[in-house]
């Protein structure tokens, strides 16, 4: 790529150099159906990692596989709904090693990342029925984090034995095995989670 001078400014004897917010846009749309991996006790290369998501993955069109230092990954696919489909089809595992599976943001920093808040799939086994509407699985989950995704199972009512949601929790800290819940008539009710 051709690169050209650009005259930074200078303040306070400062040199200053102002980013143009359009493009910074324009590389972050080139990004957005992007995630980050990592793989926990693993330092996978990008060829075992094509060759992973070429074999497991195979239901998405071909992404394109980016390696960083210290082994992580950003994955860029050609769709949102392909990299939907990947985090539906969650946990990952690489030889026995689980796969940490991120959102990519224009705020994430590489060299700060540290695998504190990761996407935990959680099971809410028994939720009664009247509780599954998307508003109500979205206010419960936020209890424990931040919620992602309701599993397809769930979201279709395929499957009414538990509901399966993706939610960002720090596993720094012990995961909750209860959260209460207050119904709209004021009833409280300590509901058990499971965790993938």
């Amino acid at each position: 790529m051709d690169l050209s001078f650009i005259a930074p400014t200078i303040k306070n004897g400062d040199v200053n150099v102002e980013l143009c917010k359009e493009e910074n846009e324009e590389e972050t749309q080139k990004r957005k159906f992007a995630l980050i991996l990592y793989v926990v006790g693993g330092s996978p290369t990008v060829d075992t990692m094509e060759s992973y998501i070429a074999s497991v993955w195979n239901f998405v069109a071909k992404p394109k596989v980016y390696f960083y230092n210290d082994g992580y990954f950003m994955v860029r696919f050609n769709s949102i709904e392909d990299m939907d489909e990947v985090l539906y089809s969650g946990p990952h595992m690489l030889n026995n090693k689980p796969i940490i599976v991120k959102i990519w943001s224009a705020d994430f920093d590489f060299n700060k990342e540290v695998l504190q808040t990761i996407p935990v799939w959680v099971k809410y086994t028994n939720l009664p029925l009247n509780c599954w509407e998307n508003r109500s699985l979205s206010r419960i989950s936020s209890g424990l984090g931040i919620h992602l995704y309701a599993d397809a199972c769930s979201t279709q009512v395929d499957r009414i034995s538990y509901v399966g949601v993706l939610v960002e929790m720090d596993v720094t800290k012990e995961l909750p095995r209860f959260i209460k819940v207050t119904d709209p008539n004021g009833r409280e009710f300590i509901h058990e989670i499971t965790y993938d």
